[in-house]
Order: C-alpha cells, then structure tokens, then sequence
C-alpha cells in the first residue's frame, strides 16, 4: 500500500500543506475520505451538461476550496480555471466546455490516489 505522501504525489497534491494543517496520517486519510462524498464534482457535471451557470458556478467554486483546504492542488487548479471561466457569465460557451474534461481527469486522479490510501 502506498504510503499518503505517495498518493499526494500521484494525484498531483501538496502533501506538505495538507500535514501541514491536519498534522497527522491519520486525520488527512479521514478527511480525504470524506471529499469522496462531497456532491459539488456530481452538481458541476450536471450544471454544465443541463446549462446551469450558476449552479455549475458554485459547484466549481466549491469543488476549488474543498481541494484547497485538502491540498488536491491539480484538482484544484483544473476547478479554478474552470470556475473563473464561469464567472460572471450568462451561459457556458464553448471555451467554458472545453476545461471540463481536464476537471474530470484530475478528479479521476485524484479519487484513484484516495482510493489507495485507504
């Protein structure tokens, strides 16, 4: 089993600010667990498949913190463009579309990596 380091690592993330703010092992396997749930990557799908700017928006924007607070820095990265794109707009263009597939393929990432923590 890879070790949590190991798994930042490969997801792209920033171990050091993840131990850093949840101090042990332990704590930051809890609480990347947990991301596992949060709903805001399944709402961001949805939001931009069905239209919805401002839902796809909030989800975005949540999905950057959440990985912020966690250290998913590639992640993070990948929601920020896209929630920046979606910033103040009244529809999802086509430029807007075309940062999605890179969301989707670090949270793909990243789950992968939490996954292996476990």
């Amino acid at each position: 089993m890879p070790s949590v380091e190991e798994c930042y690592k490969k997801m792209g993330g920033n171990y050091e600010r993840a131990a850093g703010l949840l101090r042990m092992d332990a704590m930051i396997k809890k609480f990347a667990a947990k991301f596992l749930d949060d709903p805001s990557y399944n709402q961001l799908c949805e939001s931009m498949a069905t239209g919805d700017v401002d839902t796809a928006f909030r989800a975005a924007h949540t999905l950057k913190g959440v990985c912020a607070n966690l250290g998913f820095e590639k992640l993070q990265n990948s929601a920020s463009e896209l929630c920046e794109t979606l910033r103040g707009k009244d529809a999802i263009g086509e430029d807007t579309q075309a940062l999605l597939p890179g969301v989707m393929a670090d949270y793909e990432l990243t789950v992968e990596a939490i996954k292996e923590m476990e």
